[in-house]
């Protein structure tokens, strides 16, 4: 990984292969996706940038005047000019995706695209300062029942006994990870995006400001991304695409990174034939 300083702050990167798709991501940390598209047979640049306050960026003991969203999404404009790169596609799985959709609305013109995985802004209930989830998660940081509680909820239900084993895994990887963190990554706690929405009217209405390709990945089991805030963003967003998986929950980037990476070839196939046919679908 490789820090760049910026405004008092370290935020650190890490390029994964050469290919011809550049794609850009942002979170707390990263799984196998989306390094994964890197390798074979998807041949993508990819660049990993960790978010600011988390892992080796710099800790934050306050959330920065900007809103951890914003913010986030003007270090990964910052990463991007750092490296040369004018447009990419950006992806990100749960807050990550969170961060591309506040890029959508305010930096359009350096995206070719959006790819939101589990990331759909939620559904309102007239707080969006955070979901209740997230807010039992930094209440109860250092409480390992309660984090186990927590995940077993976002995930949503599964069955079959590969996929039981890897939930497993993939909640004792994560209880782990936030027992470890410091007391100022455990406070971290990025709202909802669009926060000026306190309606699914309103947010339908931001929704529809937002001008550019959107694929939208969403598994019908998640426990705190609903199938309604998928569909939501489906109708809103003009001429996106929406992928529903009925048998995957919101940590389907984790337990199943191949099935997410094939669906994004698939869209950065009809991207290029997009932006070859004159920003028009075929």
């Amino acid at each position: 990984m490789t820090p760049l300083a910026l405004d008092g702050a370290d935020i650190w990167f890490e390029q994964h292969g050469s290919g011809g798709d550049v794609l850009i991501a942002s979170a707390s940390g990263f799984g196998a996706y989306p390094a994964i598209l890197a390798e074979a047979p998807y041949h993508c640049t990819v660049v990993t940038v960790q978010a600011r306050g988390f892992g080796h960026s710099t800790h934050l003991a306050e959330p920065p005047a900007a809103g951890w969203l914003d913010q986030w999404g003007e270090d990964v404009l910052a990463v991007a000019d750092h490296l040369g790169i004018d447009t990419f596609v950006y992806t990100g799985i749960s807050h990550g995706a969170g961060i591309g959709w506040h890029l959508a609305r305010r930096h359009p013109e350096r995206l070719r695209a959006l790819i939101s995985v589990v990331g759909t802004p939620h559904d309102r209930s007239g707080d969006t300062s955070s979901s209740a989830g997230r807010r039992r998660i930094v209440e109860e940081r250092r409480n390992p029942a309660v984090l186990e509680e927590q995940f077993r909820i976002l995930g949503g239900r599964t069955e079959g006994e590969e996929r039981l084993l890897r939930r497993e895994q993939t909640i004792a990887g994560l209880v782990r990870r936030h027992l470890d963190y410091s007391e100022e990554e455990a406070l971290v706690n990025q709202g909802m995006p669009f926060p000026e929405a306190t309606t699914n009217e309103e947010l339908a209405k931001i929704l529809e400001t937002i001008r550019l390709p959107v694929l939208s990945l969403a598994g019908l089991r998640d426990g705190v991304i609903s199938p309604q805030s998928a569909l939501r963003a489906a109708m809103a967003v003009a001429h996106s695409k929406t992928v529903l998986f009925e048998d995957e929950g919101h940590f389907m980037g984790d337990e199943r990174p191949h099935r997410v990476a094939r669906e994004v070839r698939v869209f950065l196939d009809e991207l290029a034939d997009y932006e070859s046919n004159g920003g028009t679908w075929r």
